[in-house]
């Protein structure tokens, strides 16, 4: 049990490293974009995770690897809630429902890739 919080807690500070380093080297150049970037990419990169995963159900080290890298590290990564105070405006509200659409059509696209191109019975 420890052990899973502690591989969250470790996987959770390198996604935000990452972000935080993404975001210094691209800000000035991709503005307000940097946010739905990081979490369409970021909500791809775990529903790919989340398909390899789906093919060894019983594995308790895939079980470790989806908890330090998926909820952990791309957790960390993806910033949905810098999303939401960016669209808090009435303006920008169209920006957090796509973004939020974009990051569901990624995350579906990457756990069929994952999955190989399988649906799950």
């Amino acid at each position: 049990m420890w052990r899973d919080v502690v591989l969250v807690a470790v996987g959770g500070a390198i996604g935000t490293a990452i972000r935080a380093g993404v975001t210094l080297a691209l800000g000035d150049d991709l503005g307000p974009a940097l946010v739905p970037i990081i979490n369409v990419v970021g909500a791809f990169a775990i529903g790919v995770l989340f398909g390899w995963r789906s093919r060894m159900p019983g594995s308790a080290r895939a079980q470790r690897v989806q908890l330090f890298v998926g909820t952990g590290v791309l957790g960390g990564f993806t910033t949905y809630s810098a999303l939401a105070v960016e669209a808090a405006g009435p303006a920008m509200l169209w920006w957090g429902v796509g973004t939020v659409a974009l990051g569901t059509a990624a995350a579906w696209g990457g756990l069929m890739w994952g999955r190989g191109g399988r649906r799950q019975r």
